[in-house]
């Protein structure tokens, strides 16, 4: 049965919290190995999490889901072409998984290989439900060829589907403040942290936003909520000693 790749990551979440590798006569040995593959893939084993992975491949040859799960790993420890393999596997066994085109496309995109990549985006489009990601990897291919209208396009699809979409929101107030249009940067960023309140890029885009426009009050506050959550973020350092000469002046 098909699952989403958010329903896949949540698994491994819920499991790493709760178990430790195992072995059951309750299960099949291909589900031992699957569980524990996601254990040490959430606790960052990735090289376990592959060996597990591919015995439970080979113990099940028509399991996409351990094939898209291998990918995953292979992805996190960099190794690229096994990661598009196995995605190529879980995709002959179900065509249906739009998914992992997705998955796939942001590979080629890493990689530089622009045309594979935007065709692995647009067939994950074709999922409704996954508009979000595809767009936000087409957003970033426009942005790399120089095409700022259609990476604003993409960011606003991206945001009007998933509003909570962090990086589509500071990615799209940049290109906005980089045309000059910053209160609409800065109306961006407000509406992005209604959903993200945590993130401190936003807070900090905020603050520089409100610098510009004079407000430096909503400035200051910006920038410091942004330090408490990100202590190391020197460019919220950097703003704040220079809020403190422009009072000064």
């Amino acid at each position: 049965m098909r699952r989403h790749i958010l329903f896949i990551l949540a698994g491994i979440l819920a499991v790493s919290i709760t178990m430790a590798p195992v072995s059951s006569a309750n299960r099949t040995r291909a589900d031992i190995h699957f569980t524990n593959g996601l254990i040490y893939y959430a606790l960052g084993f990735q090289d376990l999490a592959i060996k597990e992975l591919q015995q439970a491949a080979a113990l099940d040859p028509g399991d996409s889901e351990v094939r898209v799960a291998l990918g995953m790993a292979y992805n996190a420890k960099g190794d690229w072409q096994a990661a598009l393999a196995a995605y190529g596997e879980a995709l002959l066994i179900d065509d249906s998984l739009l998914h992992v085109h997705g998955l796939m496309g942001d590979i080629y995109r890493i990689r530089g290989d622009r045309g594979k990549a935007e065709a692995h985006y647009l067939m994950a489009m074709e999922d409704p439900e996954l508009v979000a990601v595809p767009c936000y990897g087409l957003g970033l291919l426009a942005e790399e060829a120089g095409d700022r209208q259609a990476a604003v396009e993409r960011y606003r699809q991206v945001l009007e589907a998933a509003p909570d979409h962090a990086e589509s929101a500071a990615r799209l107030a940049v290109l906005l403040h980089q045309d000059g249009a910053v209160e609409e940067a800065l109306e961006v960023i407000e509406n992005a942290l209604r959903y993200s309140p945590r993130t401190a890029e936003l807070h900090y885009l905020g603050g520089l936003f409100y610098l510009e426009l004079e407000k430096y009050e909503e400035a200051e506050h910006a920038f410091d909520r942004a330090l408490q959550l990100d202590e190391n973020h020197d460019g919220a350092r950097r703003a704040l000693k220079r809020l403190e000469d422009l009072r000064e002046q």
